[in-house]
């Protein structure tokens, strides 16, 4: 299998620019290429693009990772202030995004350009200041456009993209990269104050919660990835937590499955047979229920012979599976949805816990 190639993160991309900047400016020639040290120790060439004198730009390479930013113009201006020694400052230009709500890792107010860039910029450029500071402003033309294909917008991120990168390197299809993202959003509805969360396994998930149960918030995009989610909850001392999803998905909880990607696990037949079995069921019906392909058909058979009360001891299992993988700190309710949308089943405390999200948010 081909191996898939890494990319350059947006914060070496301005690092490449900033560094680029400072030697036109020192020596009057813009280089063609710099060479950068990322946080891991990695070395990389980066093409650099002049601008107006001063202003450099760099083509960001996400590799082979399906990024949105890959491709776009990171812009960098850095001008030498005499009257500020070895203090460097960093502004949001166009497409660079702003803090506008507690819970990240930057004050409210604050450029989005994460430490790490920050650090690596201020690295490159200390070398060359003399008795010098240093503002350096950052540009990504659609930058604003951009950021909405991003969580930007929901971490109160705004007018921009983000300038991130903790090692400098874009490995692709990260699965941290995901982990850290659902972790920061996680960290800011905590920061606004709520103790009462609803993760969701996708967007049907949250269409499907509205419908039958109304406007309810906050809602956070868990994916497959509800167990690290859980046992970051119980890290920040959430409360409880209401999962609601297809019951093809969230079935896999009752088994103790915390990360519901069919590449991990399955084990919804086992799980389903077992609840059967637990319960008296005939023997030929479970071999049945078995040789089911998907959760849809077992349902068929379920209703077929009456059985659909096992959804209800299913949810319960999940249930308590979720609140041992909390560490028994908080409540946790799960809401099975159909392929319908209709509530399958619904574990006890889901009624409880719907009450303390609504009151939480009014």
């Amino acid at each position: 299998m081909k191996r898939l190639r890494e990319g350059i993160s947006t914060g070496s991309c301005m690092t490449a620019g900033a560094l680029a900047s400072v030697l036109w400016q020192k020596t009057g020639h813009c280089p063609e290429w710099v060479e950068i040290e990322t946080p891991i120790g990695r070395k990389l060439k980066i093409e650099i693009h002049p601008m107006e004198f001063g202003t450099c730009w760099v083509r960001k390479d996400g590799g082979d990772d399906p990024d949105v930013t890959d491709g776009c113009r990171i812009i960098t201006k850095v001008e030498l202030l005499k009257e500020q020694p070895e203090r460097i400052v960093f502004v949001a230009g166009k497409g660079v995004g702003k803090v506008t709500r507690p819970g990240l890792s930057l004050p409210v107010g604050e450029p989005a350009i994460n430490p790490v860039p920050r650090k690596m910029v201020r690295e490159h450029l200390v070398p060359y200041l003399e008795r010098e500071g240093a503002k350096v402003t950052v540009c990504v033309p659609d930058g604003e456009k951009i950021a909405q294909k991003t969580l930007n917008p929901k971490l109160g991120v705004l007018g921009g993209i983000s300038i991130l990168g903790t090692t400098g390197i874009v490995r692709p299809m990260s699965e941290d990269a995901i982990k850290d993202s659902l972790s920061l959003e996680l960290s800011m509805i905590y920061e606004q104050g709520y103790r009462y969360v609803v993760f969701v396994t996708g967007n049907q998930g949250e269409k499907m919660l509205k419908e039958q149960y109304g406007q309810v918030e906050p809602v956070l995009m868990a994916g497959n990835h509800i167990g690290f989610l859980i046992e970051k909850a119980a890290d920040l001392g959430i409360e409880g937590i209401l999962i609601a999803g297809q019951y093809g998905k969230l079935m896999k909880l009752a088994g103790g499955i915390m990360n519901t990607h069919s590449h991990v696990a399955d084990g919804k037949m086992e799980i389903l047979c077992t609840h059967a079995a637990l319960h008296g069921v005939k023997t030929e019906i479970i071999k049945r229920l078995y040789e089911c392909r998907t959760a849809r058909e077992a349902d068929d058979v379920l209703e077929e012979h009456h059985l659909q009360f096992l959804w209800e001891s299913i949810v319960e299992k999940a249930e308590e599976r979720t609140w041992q993988c909390g560490r028994k700190q908080m409540k946790t309710g799960i809401v099975f949805f159909g392929g319908n949308g209709a509530v399958k089943a619904e574990s006890q405390s889901v009624a409880e816990l719907l009450a303390e999200v609504v009151k939480e948010h009014e």
